[in-house]
């Protein structure tokens, strides 16, 4: 008789218990499915990432560019080097050594 109530509890357990814990697995790995380090919110953070390093490189890109362009203008051959020392001096506001400087009021 005891073994046959002992029987019956191990059924009722295999029947209820398995399932639930099949269920448990389920949502456990669809929850990580979303939230985890390789899920949707892990792969969407590193897409808006991507997007905003995109952003900077074409920004320093753009630097670049405008400051290849900005050079290319002040090889010896094309520009008065004279002009340019003198440029130069006015806009750092240096003066050499056997310069005079004259202050306007």
């Amino acid at each position: 008789m005891r073994a046959r109530r002992q029987n019956r509890a191990v059924r009722l357990a295999v029947l209820i218990g398995l399932p639930l814990l099949l269920i448990a697995g389920i949502a456990y790995f669809n929850a990580r499915m979303f939230t985890g380090d390789y899920g949707s919110v892990a792969r969407d953070d590193v897409v808006a990432d991507h997007a905003t390093a995109q952003r900077e490189l074409d920004r320093l890109e753009a630097l670049l560019a405008d400051k290849l362009r900005r050079n290319r203008g002040l090889r010896a051959d094309s520009v008065n080097l004279d002009l340019l020392d003198e440029r130069a001096r006015a806009e750092l506001g240096m003066l050499r050594t056997d310069e005079v400087f004259l202050l306007e009021e």
